[in-house]
């Protein structure tokens, strides 16, 4: 007589974990909705007592919010808390956030294998920014072997995925015979994939196969291409649509190419400070300046990073000519 009683109260006990559970997920959902839409003190109240309650997703939230500041003074070692609490849960953002910590030494000592123990317990879930991270490094034999197999099935898995870098970098791959057979087929088709989920270098590497006659001129043209890359602010790809500018290849309203040239120079891009103090000394497009293209040429030719030959020769001989 007993049982249908006890079997009665459990499927009730049952029935409110479950209750409990989805109002838990929903208020995680509602904490991240709050995070998304920039409500981030509204975020931290929701999450908060969830995250001391255990929920995984809420710590990582939590986390993320005290580590970046929003809203409130970053605190490191608070997030590295919390990351570390979700991690020992299985959490993957929380193990891939761990990772990105021990890489760049932010709030703990920099260690790449540290990174790397992490970023391979996140991959094992399917995370694919964890999977493009290992991928770089045993590339680079950064942390871990370098293993060029490695890192390729590494990048294809998290492309596959959806993960625009990693379609990129194995673009980049097949481009240089880098780990597997050069096919520039092969890279433009994982360009194409990168482009389409907006990735501006993914564009540019695009205009520039096009242009070169690598591959065909299928899809969009190059000049779509260069300018999709330029209009997100990509430096290289500012200098390249302002040579089309220049060539008459393409024609915008209202922009000359010393207007790219120096954007680019503002981004302190080498090609384009040359030719932006080129556009300078010569009065094209500006104003001519020497004073101006004089200050530029010295701050390209001081730059610590080494210049290519070819661009320094161009400069040193433009700044003799210069001379006062």
């Amino acid at each position: 007589m007993l049982r249908p009683c006890l079997n009665i109260f459990l499927f009730a006990v049952m029935a409110l974990c479950v209750a409990q559970a989805q109002t838990q997920t929903q208020t995680s959902a509602q904490a991240f909705q709050h995070l998304l839409d920039g409500e981030y003190e509204l975020a931290r109240e929701v999450a908060g007592p969830l995250a001391e309650a255990g929920d995984a997703d809420a710590q990582h939230l939590l986390g993320y919010i005290y580590e970046n500041g929003l809203g409130i003074e970053p605190d490191i070692q608070r997030a590295l808390d919390l990351y570390a609490k979700a991690a020992s849960q299985g959490h993957p953002d929380a193990q891939f956030a761990l990772g990105e910590l021990a890489y760049r030494g932010a709030g703990v000592q920099q260690s790449t294998k540290t990174a790397a123990g992490w970023y391979k317990l996140a991959a094992r879930q399917g995370h694919t920014r964890a999977k493009l991270r290992l991928g770089v490094m045993h590339a680079e034999g950064d942390g871990v072997a370098l293993d060029k197999a490695q890192a390729i099935e590494l990048f294809r898995e998290a492309a596959e995925a959806g993960e625009p870098e990693a379609q990129r970098n194995l673009a980049i791959a097949f481009l240089s015979g880098d780990g597997v057979p050069k096919n520039a087929a092969e890279a433009a088709a994982w360009f194409e994939q990168a482009a389409e989920m907006g990735d501006p270098v993914s564009h540019y590497n695009l205009a520039l196969l096009k242009n070169s006659g690598t591959i065909g001129d299928d899809g969009l043209p190059a000049t779509d291409h260069m300018r999709a890359a330029a209009e997100a602010g990509f430096a290289p790809a500012l200098v390249g649509l302002g040579l089309m500018l220049h060539d008459g290849s393409v024609e915008i309203d209202g922009v000359a190419p010393a207007d790219l040239f120096e954007q680019a120079a503002q981004a302190s891009d080498p090609q384009g400070m040359f030719l932006y103090a080129v556009a300078l000394a010569e009065g094209d497009g500006r104003e001519k300046d020497a004073a101006a293209a004089r200050a530029m040429l010295d701050r390209l030719l001081s730059a610590p990073d080494a210049l290519d030959p070819a661009l320094r020769a161009n400069a040193e001989r433009l700044r003799k000519r210069l001379r006062r």
